[in-house]
């Protein structure tokens, strides 16, 4: 197939749109009655100075049940709950509404337990709009949420962990006259060639006066945590107590990916909320059209992808359901890009639970790489159940600079295993347009890796290989061969 070649501009950095609320946000108001017919607000109790921890669990999970036995959240309860310090209010949020009472008290087909004895904090039970309200996709989800709105995923942490939380500068209540708090980082995500990006930080008064005037410092984060600041900008305007505002800053050129310093410089009474940083994703000229590869995981039908132009124009695409229809198989396409200018490549996943297919992550579940058309990797993103398991949408930017003509792409011939199915002695049989380290990784079909084979670096052409698995049980098996142009998936069935 012939192919348009382009040269390209990759921002290294990606966008992701998480499956649930991240830590920052500002989270929802609820209205709820627990058992004992109490009925309670979230915003009235943040109103009145306390701090909040949620666990949205289920009667039925087996994590949620060891944790909530654990103890921590009863024995925050007692320490800063009502008959402790009263800064706390704790509330187990049951967010299956298929469950019953009878789950709830340990007598149920659903539930690992008695919930109910010896809990002496709030439970509410079908709290599955709440749950939906906060994006969650599993349970337990257990967030913190502090007095001026603002959520932390907590987690099932230690009593100590979730100190650390309740006592940060950022979640006390507003005691000081003069507190600007520094969010997070809002501004352009990337910038698409010499278009200058805009840097804009979201700023919450976490003081109890009214806020009316603040000076921002913006810095360039160097190596070795050494900063230049590069310039700074006036705010002006009014925020009561706990009100927050995006506040514009100024426009950068970027050369390369940077992550810029945002700080508080003017007078201020509490300086341990002056800070945030954010990083913008600059852009690295290289050569070729796309060779777009994904491996999907144990829930395909959720995944897909599509390419879109500057104005939002879809000019690529595979919809989740259509032609991802494999599980733990790794699908390719070859992309043109029509035109110069800037593209968004969107990854999607339906499910909202990242490239892990469920509870259970499986290794080498889950990848995305994109080639240029002689062989260069632009993305490589093989950490979909690890740092960023959980999201709906992952964003990578793209810009085509120039058309400069007409090549074919170069890729590793298909490979296959001889004879298939074996008793363990069995051969390898690949071509390589160029030549390239070549590696053999098998996994069982639970994902464990069973078996790993290097076999150097091999010249272009035609390649025969012996495998000697015969120490593997019989059964089925994935066997990865990854080599310097890409990943191919095979399936072996030993005897």
């Amino acid at each position: 197939m012939k192919h348009l070649l382009a040269s390209l501009s990759l921002l290294c950095a990606f966008h992701v749109t998480w499956a649930q609320l991240p830590d920052g946000s500002i989270a929802p108001d609820w209205t709820a009655t627990d058992l004992d017919g109490n009925e309670h607000n979230l915003y009235a109790l943040l109103d009145s100075g306390y701090q909040v921890i949620i666990d949205f669990s289920a009667t039925w999970c087996g994590p949620c049940w060891n944790y909530h036995t654990s103890g921590v959240l009863e024995t925050l309860h007692e320490l800063y709950g009502p008959d402790g310090t009263n800064e706390l209010r704790v509330f187990f949020i049951e967010g299956d509404d298929s469950t019953t009472q009878a789950d709830l008290e340990g007598t149920g087909t659903s539930t690992a337990g008695d919930w109910i004895t010896g809990t002496h904090y709030p439970i509410i039970d079908n709290g599955g709009n709440i749950f939906d309200l906060y994006e969650c996709t599993y349970y337990p989800t257990i967030y913190t949420v502090c007095p001026n709105k603002i959520l932390t995923q907590s987690g099932q942490g230690t009593v100590q962990a979730h100190e650390n939380v309740l006592n940060s500068a950022s979640c006390l209540p507003a005691t000081s006259s003069n507190d600007p708090l520094l969010m997070d980082y809002v501004g352009d995500a990337s910038t698409c060639g010499d278009n200058p990006a805009s840097l804009a930080i979201r700023m919450m008064n976490q003081g109890l006066d009214t806020l009316t005037a603040c000076t921002i410092q913006v810095s360039k984060l160097l190596p070795f945590n050494q900063t230049e600041v590069i310039g700074s900008a006036e705010w002006e305007g009014s925020l009561a107590t706990y009100e927050f505002t995006t506040v514009p800053l100024i426009d950068v050129v970027l050369e390369n990916t940077t992550t810029y310093v945002f700080d508080v410089i003017s007078e201020d009474d509490n300086d341990g909320n002056n800070q945030t940083q954010g990083t913008v994703a600059g852009s690295e000229e290289t050569t070729n059209n796309l060779e777009i590869r994904v491996k999907t995981d144990m829930a395909p039908g959720e995944l897909g992808w599509n390419l879109t132009d500057y104005d939002g124009n879809v000019v690529a695409e595979v919809a989740p359901g259509t032609e991802m229809t494999q599980g733990v198989t790794e699908y390719v396409w070859d992309v043109t890009l029509p035109a110069l200018g800037c593209y968004t490549l969107t990854l999607v996943d339906e499910g909202g639970n990242g490239f892990i297919g469920g509870a259970t992550s499986m290794a080498g579940v889950g990848f995305l790489v994109v080639n240029s058309m002689d062989g260069e990797v632009l993305v490589d993103e093989d950490v979909f159940f690890q740092e960023i398991d959980e999201f709906a949408e992952v964003e990578f930017q793209l810009e085509v600079a120039s058309v400069s003509g007409v090549a074919e792409l170069a890729r590793t011939q298909p490979a296959a295993i001889f004879p298939n199915p074996s008793t363990g002695a069995c051969a390898l049989e690949l071509g390589l347009s160029r030549a390239g380290d070549v590696h053999v990784e098998v996994y069982s079909v639970a994902g464990t890796l069973v078996e790993r084979v290097s076999m150097g670096r091999l010249a272009a052409g035609e390649h025969r290989r012996e495998l000697e698995l015969e120490a593997l049980e019989a059964g089925t098996y994935v066997v990865h061969v990854r080599t310097e142009e890409g990943v191919q998936s095979l399936t072996l069935i030993l005897q």
